[in-house]
This record gives C-alpha cells, structure tokens and sequence, in this order.
C-alpha cells in the first residue's frame, strides 16, 4: 500500500489594505534614506560641488519647494480656523489630519532651507542678530514660532499614552488661544513671503509683480490649505479603514470655490488695472505658464465645485483639491524661478543631488504623516480625549 504525501491547500495571495500600506511606507523609507544621504554629502561637501546654484541663478528647486510647501502646510492654520474659530464642528474630521500635515509640511521646509543656507552651522543668527526691516527677518521667527503651534496642537496624541491626564486636559484647555495665535501668525508670514518679492522688481516679471503679491499669496495659501484639508482627510479615513462622509469634501468645495473665485477676479482685474494685459495676449512660454497657474488654482476648481451635478461625482474630491495644489505649486515655482530675470546666458538645470536630497526630505514627512495616522492618531480619542 503506498502512502500519499499529504495535499496542501493552494492559498491564494492577496495584498490587503495593510499591506499596500506597508508598500508605499516602504518605498518612502527608501527615498528617504536616499535623501538622507545626499543631504549628509551636500553639508560634508558644500554647496557649490553639489548644487548648480550661481550668482546668476542663486534661487533653485530647495527654494521654489520651500514656497510651495508653507503654501501646503497652511492646510493647519486653515482647518483650525474652521472648526476652533468659526466653530464649523461638521469639520472636526479633518483637523487632526490637517494639523499633523501642517507640520510634517514646516519640517519639511526647515530642512530645505538648512541645506539651502551657505552656513549651515549658523542656521540660528536670525535669533541673535535682529534685523527690523527685512521681511526673512518676520518670516523666520513666524516659522519657527507656528511650528511651535504646530506641535503643541498635534501634542494631544502624544499625551494621551502618559499615565497622567492633566497634560491632556492643559493642551484641551490651550488649544482656542493657541490656535488664535496659530492663525495670526500664519497670516503674517504667509503674506511675508509675497512682501519678498516685492524688494526684487527688478527680478521678477511684470505678470507677477504687483504691490498685492502678499494679498494673492495669503489667499492662496487658504485655497490651498482647504485643498489639502480635503486630501488629508480622505488618505487618513482610508489608512485607519473608516468610512468618508463626502458632504465634508463638498463643504470644503464651496469654501475653494469661494476663495478660488475671490483670488481669480483680484488676479485678473489686476493684471487689468496695470495694464500688463498685452503681455498676457502675447502667448508666450511665461504667458501659458500664466494661464496655467489660473486654470488649476481657480478656473478648474470653480468649475467642479460650482457644478451641482459635477460636484457629487466622487473623482471631482480628488481631482479638484489636486489641481489647486498645482496650481499654487506652479505659482511659486514660475515667481522664484521661471519668471525671475536672469543675465543673457545664464542656466540652471538641478543636480541630481538637488533632486534627491529634496524627494528624500518630502518623502519622510510623508512617512512620518502616514505613520502617525496609521499608529497614533486617534490616541486621543481613544482615551477619552476629543469631543466631538
């Protein structure tokens, strides 16, 4: 009698929503140590071997990245608005994911802008040496004071695993003040950085200099922070497996549609009023990027939000929260590098270890962001913390 070898059950692979997570967080642990790399060489080596930055060219990618990140990370100052000051509760959802990508985002930039500094090693002047009339001067302290918010803002999660409850109910009871302060001092440095580029009219191009840059840019910066709120909110609903509820998207739209609107008519009526319409009509490459930056921050928006039957449709959520974040994206790229005047000749193509050091950075905050969702937040609610 001859024996069989037992049959084994074919078992069929499936790669669950974890798993697809563990992917993606893997794939961003690898730019990220990529990037860690490429920094760590960029300040062993310095700056002019590991960059294509010049005297001609002295503004590149670390900086366009760094204008349309605190662009990105208005998404906090933004959503705390909604709900704490304007006590719009129906939008309690999105705050914590907002929040927490508002700081991933100022990290972000503070770690661009180390790499980007000539001296490193003196990162810290701005605190010792004042200087009352440069906008940097403001800029500086507002980052550096609102990541403070930040972090005390997203501290809740982290409070709630200590065995006391005091610190947690101390941060409930400073997070209205904190939160008033948060939005004022973004306020000031989100519109500082459009005051910057009005030292340079020499620099930048006709079709985006405008005595209301830090109007346009404070503006943008609430589109873009409404966005991303949207955004935000739909990834972290997914990494912890609950439902969405799409009137949150739709309300958020009817604020970007707004916003997105108010910013186009300033816009336009400006480039109207100084009477810079010819160079628009010319269709050059700076005028299509003109165009362009219109199109996504407020023309698609506009378009998806305002139609009734558009606005239902579940693609519209992603879509249109996306090509605001181009749009402003593109802003500032085009007002720190495309539409800066440079001498006859002069080029500036990125390194590869630009490039790298960049990705790398964006990509750990991502990590860092998905993480915190995915294994910390909600901590706070879990123990009793949150109201809702």
């Amino acid at each position: 009698m001859t024996m069989q070898a037992p049959s084994i059950p074919q078992q069929k692979f499936e790669i669950g929503p974890f798993k697809k997570g563990d992917i993606i967080a893997g794939f961003l642990a690898f730019l990220t140590m990529i990037g860690l790399a490429a920094g760590v060489g960029r300040l062993l080596v310095g700056m002019g071997a590991t960059t294509a930055l010049t005297d001609a060219y002295p503004w590149g990618i670390w900086i366009g990245f760094d204008f349309a990140l605190i662009a990105f990370s208005g998404v906090g100052f933004t959503m705390a608005a909604v709900v704490h000051v304007l006590h719009l509760r129906q939008f309690q959802p999105v705050l914590r994911p907002a929040i927490l990508a508002g700081l991933m985002g100022y990290v972000a930039v503070l770690m661009l802008l180390l790499l980007d500094l000539g001296r490193p090693d003196r990162f810290y002047n701005f605190l010792l040496f004042y200087n009352m009339h440069s906008p940097l001067f403001e800029i500086c302290w507002c980052v550096l004071l609102y990541t403070t918010v930040l972090v005390i803002e997203v501290s809740p999660d982290m409070l709630a695993f200590l065995p006391w409850k005091w610190p947690m109910r101390l941060a409930y009871r400073l997070m209205t003040p904190v939160t008033i302060i948060g939005v004022t001092l973004s306020t000031l440095h989100q519109s500082t950085l459009g005051t910057l580029y009005l030292n340079m009219p020499h620099r930048l191009h006709p079709m985006w200099y405008t005595p209301i840059l830090p109007v346009l840019f404070y503006l943008s910066s609430i589109m873009v922070g409404l966005s991303l709120g949207i955004i935000a909110y739909k990834i972290a609903m997914r990494v912890r497996g609950k439902a969405e509820d799409p009137s949150i998207a739709m309300g958020l739209g009817k604020g970007i549609l707004v916003f997105g609107l108010l910013y186009m008519v300033i816009r336009v009526g400006e480039l109207v009023y100084a009477g810079e319409l010819p160079l628009l009509l010319e269709m050059t490459p700076l005028s299509m990027l003109w165009i362009g930056e219109i199109l996504f921050c407020s023309v698609i928006p506009i378009v998806l939000w305002g139609v009734p039957s558009l606005r239902k449709q579940g693609w519209v959520h992603w879509a249109a929260p996306l090509a605001v974040l181009l749009g402003v994206g593109m802003n500032r790229f085009n007002a720190t590098l495309a539409a800066q005047f440079v001498p006859e000749g002069a080029v500036y193509s990125a390194s590869a270890l630009e490039w790298a050091s960049t990705f790398g950075i964006i990509a750990a905050a991502m990590l860092i962001w998905y993480l915190a969702v995915r294994f910390v937040m909600g901590s706070a609610v879990k123990f009793g913390y949150e109201r809702h």
